[in-house]
């Protein structure tokens, strides 16, 4: 059963089912595809969340880049010399519908019981209300990610034209998790509930030295997932054909303790590591395989099975 969701005129309607939305576009409304976020780029959001609590309780003072919360919001103005406009916004999850007052009073009723009590001491029961909610997966609506508009500029005005935008994650090493969702962007005001939970997330940790303290919101964001990209980098198949640089020939030297390490690797797969082996080590520089060069090849070469 689908739920239309209701607009003031001045912004782009938009109509969300189970798997699809209709977008009121500048040409005419416009229909696409609702996705759920991935499992494994859930995994990935769940693992920066639970490591930023950790650090908080910690009390450490720098907080590192939150970059599951922090993505890249590009959104586009057609009017413009340059139509792209790109910032980092603070993004979150949505409860369910049949969730979502429950949720909104835990975080409110954690707000009031919290007041009057200094905000680092209030800091393990703040953090205990939004665990409850941001990592159990039955409440949440993993087809909408959520947001809050604070200064009404480019961003504002670039989707009150075209509702459309993309949020691009970047993760750290080593894995490097990337992905782009581009999404259909409902805005809400101040009267629409799901703004009240919006506005409580953010508030529950306004004051937390990693915030810029706001003195209201007067918009919130819904970005109704509808494409997913992966965009998480990967070692690429070798192309003769393309441009090397740095490039070795020549017969490669081996230490007696590097070849008694490959000969503990099992005998149909040693041929295959010494290859690949010497293709790193000349890529390197390298005349003469160590120990040393071992290790660093295997740490670098995620394929390369060398044995201790």
């Amino acid at each position: 059963m689908s739920a239309v969701l209701k607009f003031e005129k001045q912004y782009p309607q938009i109509s969300v089912e189970a798997e699809a939305m209709a977008v009121d576009l500048p040409d005419g409304p416009t229909r696409m595809p609702v996705t759920t976020l991935p499992e494994h780029f859930i995994d990935w959001m769940e693992e920066g969340r639970r490591g930023m609590y950790n650090r908080l309780k910690g009390k450490q003072d720098n907080v590192e880049f939150f970059s599951q919360h922090l993505p890249v919001l590009v959104t586009h103005n057609p009017n413009s010399v340059f139509p792209f406009n790109c910032g980092n916004k603070g993004v979150g999850f949505l409860p369910k519908a049949e969730y979502l007052e429950e949720y909104t009073e835990r975080y409110r009723e954690t707000m009031e019981r919290t007041r009057g009590i200094p905000w680092q001491d209030s800091l393990e029961q703040r953090l205990e209300t939004v665990s409850e909610f941001n990592f159990n997966r039955e409440v949440i609506d993993y087809r909408c990610l959520t947001s809050l508009e604070i200064f009404e500029k480019r961003t504002f005005n670039n989707l009150r034209q075209l509702p459309l935008a993309s949020l691009h994650y970047t993760g750290h090493c080593p894995s490097y998790t990337s992905f782009q969702l581009n999404c259909g962007v409902e805005i809400v005001g101040q009267d629409d509930p799901r703004h009240t939970f919006i506005m409580l997330s953010r508030t529950m940790f306004e004051y937390d030295s990693f915030h810029i303290a706001q003195p209201q919101f007067p918009y919130g964001y819904l970005f109704w997932i509808s494409e997913v990209q992966d965009k998480t980098p990967h070692r690429v198949e070798e192309q003769p054909d393309k441009v090397q640089y740095l490039q070795q020939n020549g017969e490669m030297q081996w230490q007696p303790e590097a070849i008694a390490s490959i000969n503990r690797a099992p005998g149909m797969i040693r041929q295959h590591i010494c290859e690949t082996v010497e293709k790193y080590a000349r890529e390197r520089g390298f005349s003469e395989i160590t120990v040393e060069v071992l290790q660093e090849a295997k740490s670098n070469m995620n394929e390369c099975p060398v044995h201790k």
